[in-house]
């Protein structure tokens, strides 16, 4: 949801249930021109809550279109009821995946709550011996660089639920998006919308991410993207089937869907217009089961 119309668009999410109170909605506007002044970014966007036990999580996401190549750059900034004050959230080490899947619980609220300590000295020593006895790799440096251990806290937990979930869920409409000739991905000012019936179908929505289906993939290699509006990946190929629930108000003029492998994501869009967005507010927990409920 953008930052500027984020209290608009969230009223648009009725039919689910999902909103912020009066004090939510003005604290982070005003929030939302701190993340604007410390850096010039094309867009900000209001991403979602994430619900804690203590504290919530409040979570915006920026993005940089230009000069970057077939997909914008994203990054993501949190705070508190605390303060309101926005920092970004650090990227993410790719081997915390198996801490995250261990604390697949409720967020405390405490965001320097250490959940794995950082291994001991000796620890770390017996590994890196037992990874000098393997065979080295001539090209690589003489002087491999170490990287510190450090503990696991909910804050870097926060980093890589969040990304997970934008990886998994984020959802537009077709024909929202254009690709440029340059490989630049833009939104779509001719996009006037889905008709009513289109609304309805799955086929007409998209993941908001970088493609990564291999025909997706050869399709923009081919440069077809410029000339089409389905290539991203569509969130009918999602597995398992079923992870979607798309429905339509009595009107027939406004479709939600329903995430079923992140509960709390809701996406929406307004037929014959341009109005659509997405929303994640919920408790962070992953439908680990899901495969076994469908």
């Amino acid at each position: 949801m953008l930052s500027e119309k984020f209290p608009q668009d969230l009223s648009n999410l009725w039919p689910t249930g999902v909103t912020l109170n009066l004090e939510e909605r003005m604290n982070l506007q005003l929030s939302f021109y701190k993340i604007f002044e410390q850096e010039d970014f094309e867009e900000v966007l209001f991403w979602g809550k994430i619900k804690g036990v203590t504290k919530d999580y409040y979570i915006a996401m920026a993005l940089n279109y230009k000069g970057h190549y077939e997909f914008p750059n994203k990054r993501f900034f949190w705070c508190t009821s605390q303060n309101w004050t926005f920092a970004e959230l650090s990227a993410i080490n790719p081997n915390d995946k198996e801490h995250v899947e261990k604390f697949n619980t409720f967020f405390s609220g405490e965001h320097d709550k250490i959940l794995v300590p950082a291994p001991e000295p000796e620890q770390q020593e017996g590994a890196e011996e037992q990874g000098e006895e393997h065979e080295k790799d001539s090209l690589a440096s003489t002087e491999e660089e170490k990287i510190p251990a450090k503990n696991f806290t909910e804050l870097d937990r926060l980093a890589y639920v969040v990304r997970a979930i934008e990886q998994d869920c984020s959802v537009v409409p077709e024909g929202s998006f254009r690709m440029t000739p340059s490989h630049e991905l833009i939104r779509n000012k001719a996009f006037e919308g889905l008709s009513r019936q289109d609304i309805r179908d799955i086929k007409k929505y998209f993941h908001f991410r970088n493609v990564q289906l291999p025909e997706k993939r050869e399709q923009l290699d081919r440069d077809d993207a410029l000339f089409t509006y389905d290539f991203l990946d569509p969130v009918e190929k999602d597995l398992p089937k079923g992870t979607w629930s798309l429905q339509v108000d009595h009107s027939g003029n406004l479709a939600t869907l329903r995430s079923f492998l992140w509960p709390g994501y809701f996406a929406f869009h307004k037929a014959n217009s341009d109005v659509f967005g997405g929303v994640y507010i919920g408790e962070g927990v992953k439908n680990a089961d899901l495969p076994f409920m469908l």
